[in-house]
């Protein structure tokens, strides 16, 4: 299992709380990856040494994206399936099992998002749930796994190369289409639940889809030749007047999430589109 972590310290333990609890009788590792954190996050790692399964506690030696943490803790680990978990999520019981199990047979695979546990219901309400029934499609173009919970076997994600590191956002969208792309596609697990947990605040949802937005426009500069469809005006409108919608609820907490949500991911669409020279609003 690799988990990545960039200032985590305050979300990290309930992760390796819940990775310990994990009863999976096989072998298995616990590879916990430092890209850059300036707070406790790798002594919170380092305090459970002992409790969790052959645990190695790894710095980046260049932190970057957090592709280029999650390529560092694949070179780093020893088994033949991965298993990616974010720093800020929990892992339900028998979630590694499953997902082990469901990998012995299939090289590819996403678990079971929930996010009632983890998120109250103004947080819940501001954007549709991914990935608790089916491996989504995403951009009308190509299913892919949400990154928070993976599962590869090795030589699937060598064909590809890894993750690309040049991806600010997005890493597991472009990873997915390309497994798929290589003949290698995803496998939905029912009952491997893994608890999602979305940012608490405005400030940090904005940052969040801001970056998914800028990381739209890198994912289709880098597939539109593949077949990735593009956004016309009637999009981009429809993006800004979600943001006006939007505003008259700001008084409350579910709309102050819902505001911060399509505000963010628009700006991100315009800075991207800007950045890149490639029209994506």
């Amino acid at each position: 299992m690799v988990i990545c972590c960039r200032n985590s310290a305050s979300t990290l333990a309930g992760t390796l709380e819940s990775v310990a609890a994990q009863g999976y009788p096989g072998w298995w590792e616990t590879v916990v990856v430092d890209n850059g954190s300036t707070d406790r996050t790798v002594e919170v790692a380092q305090g459970f040494a002992g409790r969790l399964p052959k645990l190695r506690v790894l710095r980046v030696p260049e932190p970057g994206f957090q592709a280029v943490a999650l390529n560092h803790g694949i070179e780093q680990s020893t088994g033949e399936v991965i298993v990616f978990v974010d720093s800020d999520d929990l892992a339900a019981e028998g979630y590694l099992e499953k997902m082990a199990r469901a990998l012995a047979d299939v090289p590819y695979a996403g678990g079971e998002l929930e996010v009632a546990r983890l998120n109250p219901p103004p947080v819940r309400a501001r954007r549709d749930l991914l990935q608790s029934r089916r491996i989504d499609v995403f951009f009308d173009y190509r299913p892919a796994v949400v990154g928070a919970s993976m599962g590869v076997r090795r030589e699937a994600i060598a064909r590809v190369g890894g993750f690309d590191e040049a991806l600010p956002t997005q890493h597991d969208l472009d990873l997915s289409w390309r497994l798929a792309g290589a003949g290698v596609p995803a496998t939905f697990v029912p009952g491997a639940v893994l608890h999602y947990r979305y940012r608490p605040g405005s400030r940090e949802t904005f940052r969040q889809e801001r970056g998914y937005g800028l990381g739209e426009v890198m994912l289709y500069r880098k597939f539109r030749h593949l077949g990735m469809p593009g956004r016309g005006p009637r999009q981009a409108v429809g993006s800004w007047a979600r943001v006006l919608f939007a505003l008259p609820g700001a008084l409350s907490p579910a709309g102050r999430a819902k505001l911060a949500t399509v505000t963010g991911k628009a700006v991100g669409r315009l800075e991207g589109s800007l950045r890149h020279r490639t029209s994506y609003l």
